[in-house]
């Protein structure tokens, strides 16, 4: 401790003496009540003592009688200063001095009461010093936070016991008992201002950590706000993201659908291969989008997974189809390994994990075989995407599946956004995904913890020979807001041999349709499932329906609340449009009779 901190100190305690705190008074008043209880007990016995001892004196009648009145009088204060919390500084400042006249009152009663016990014997006044030495002894462990008290108390009743001493006949060496008397009085200030010093520091440290939890408090409060900016912030780029690729992907959506148009044009090979670019940045873009879109609806928690038994095959068949041009453009081999398992999940984002799986592999390991396969594994099922190309370097393995990384030197394109999608709707369904790689060897990424599940009721195995009807005749209500996407789907559909009917909104009237394709917002006149509904009215019976959508897919299935109807994002690749068209005409047939 510097020479700086004990002069504050030592100013703190002399002015303690003077002066008191709220805070001390409080804690002298707490202890005071009881205290000053036990001190009319400590006087009762006192009293009879005397009385025992001195007969025939009355002096301790009125001794006994103005202490009794003194202690009620201070266990009154207490009380009253104990039972008004609303008492003001002033208030309780004077009720302080009040209490210190009041003990000073005691401490003279005490000390005179001395000399009326050394005109006993000896042993009487020393019985009568053990009491009072008790007395002043609790006067420190009670009255220690206000040292006025507490040393008014002291130095008014143990001195005058001092003098009785010195005074009484029968006391060898007089002046050597005195003295002690008014050692045990310094001894006691001492304790006492060793007690109100800890009390003071044990204060400072209550008010240094009431402190600090105010700061932490004020900061924990800075900091929930920021973070609840923060989530404003990101919520707000979510839905700016969703709106905006839904907005682009109108656009996109009837570029491709033209450019579907102009390669069954009969162009000459330069143009055709002009074609075949603008095609290939229309995926990239359109690739970009759905990341962009997944997770924008991931990041506001609109996914929603829908657990179902789903034919393991049938995924891992129809996302080799879908790839098989874009597997071809990068010269990869793409094998599925053919399996008889079923496990429950959501088949849409099970095959979202997939695509984008095979996507990563397409895009990183171009000329590379790429196999996808299932396999049992700690009792569950485990997909593997297993690529044969350059591999991962372990420095970015644990990095892999962050947003927006990117191992470097690769060559691709792309935002990083595709396994870390992967993950999170991983997640959703309680599914873990790893990855393993050598470089130079290649890479495997896993999804594990399927779990197995019964064949759904009625489900046969895909008949992959089966030769679909072709589309020349097939009756299609074309209904798109948009009229750029209206006109280029139109075209499209002519090209592929259907009778197209087109409108902006759903038709008021019969058209004899054998199939809907509809957008799902369709502005004024609503959603999809209220023009297919109308649609389906007019024509009395359940016409097969397709919608086409720039919103989340999910979100979608759940407002429309039919499974059977297939949800295609924009902008849509037309070889999968049409083979959704030929699989929905097929099943027309087995179409329930009643009209939805």
């Amino acid at each position: 401790m510097n020479k700086r901190e004990t002069e504050r100190r030592g100013a703190s305690r002399r002015k303690n003496v003077l002066t008191a705190e709220r805070w001390q008074l409080d804690y002298l008043f707490d202890l005071g009540f009881q205290g000053w209880l036990v001190h009319i007990g400590v006087i009762s016995l006192t009293a009879a003592f005397l009385f025992y001892s001195l007969p025939g004196t009355v002096w301790p009648l009125y001794w006994a009688g103005l202490m009794a009145f003194l202690s009620a009088a201070l266990v009154g204060l207490s009380y009253y200063y104990e039972s008004r919390q609303n008492l003001t500084l002033p208030q309780a400042k004077r009720a302080g001095y009040l209490h210190t006249l009041l003990t000073g009152c005691v401490g003279i009663t005490w000390g005179t009461g001395a000399f009326g016990a050394a005109s006993g014997t000896f042993e009487t006044l020393l019985v009568y010093s053990l009491a009072l030495g008790g007395t002043a002894l609790g006067a420190v462990s009670s009255q220690h936070a206000v040292l006025r008290s507490c040393f008014v108390s002291l130095w008014t009743s143990v001195p005058l016991l001092a003098a009785a001493h010195y005074v009484h006949e029968g006391v060898h060496l007089p002046a050597v008992n005195a003295a002690m008397m008014i050692l045990y009085a310094v001894i006691l200030s001492i304790l006492s201002l060793r007690m109100s010093g800890f009390l003071n520091s044990n204060k400072d440290l209550t008010r240094q950590l009431d402190r600090r939890l105010a700061e932490l408090t004020a900061m924990t409060r800075e900091l929930d706000i920021a973070r609840r900016d923060a989530e404003d912030a990101n919520l707000s780029k979510s839905r700016f993201l969703a709106q905006a690729s839904h907005d682009l992907r109108q656009p996109i959506h009837a570029i491709s659908l033209f450019t579907a148009c102009l390669r069954d044009s009969g162009l000459g090979q330069e143009e055709s291969q002009m074609v075949a670019n603008i095609d290939r940045s229309l995926e990239s873009v359109s690739a970009l989008f759905r990341s962009l879109l997944d997770i924008a609806a991931l990041d506001v928690g609109k996914i929603v997974p829908a657990m179902e038994a789903v034919d393991l095959n049938e995924v891992l068949d129809g996302i080799a189809r879908q790839n098989d041009e874009a597997a071809r453009q990068a010269g990869v081999t793409l094998k599925v390994m053919p399996t008889s398992v079923w496990v429950r999940a959501d088949p849409a984002l099970l095959s979202t994990m997939v695509q984008n799986l095979v996507s990563n592999a397409l895009k990183y390991a171009p000329g590379a075989p790429l196999v996808i396969g299932a396999r049992r594994r700690h009792g569950s099922i485990a997909i593997d995407v297993c690529d044969g190309g350059p591999g991962i370097p372990a420095s970015d393995v644990p990095r892999i599946f962050d947003e927006f990384y990117r191992v470097e030197n690769t060559g691709a394109e792309g935002l990083g956004l595709g396994l870390s999608i992967v993950r999170r709707l991983g997640f959703l369904m309680r599914l873990s995904v790893s990855i393993s790689s050598v470089p130079g060897r290649g890479t495997r990424v896993s999804i594990d913890g399927l779990a197995r599940a019964a064949p759904a009721p009625g489900k046969t195995a895909p008949r992959p020979n089966e030769i679909p009807h072709p589309l020349r005749g097939l009756r299609v209500l074309l209904i798109e807001d948009d009229e750029e996407v209206l006109n280029a789907t139109s075209l499209l559909l002519g090209k592929w041999g259907c009778v197209v009917t087109p409108h902006t909104r759903p038709p008021n009237e019969k058209t004899g349709c054998d199939l809907i394709i509809t957008d799902f917002d369709l502005a004024e006149a609503g959603t999809a499932r209220e023009g297919i509904a109308k649609v389906r009215q007019l024509e009395g019976e359940a016409i097969p329906a397709v919608i086409i959508t720039g919103h989340n897919e999910e979100e979608v299935r759940e407002r429309i609340g039919d499974k059977a109807i297939p949800i295609l994002p924009k902008p849509v690749r037309p070889a999968k449009l049409r083979s959704i068209i030929t699989a929905q005409s097929l099943s027309r047939d087995a179409a329930p009779a009643d009209p939805q």
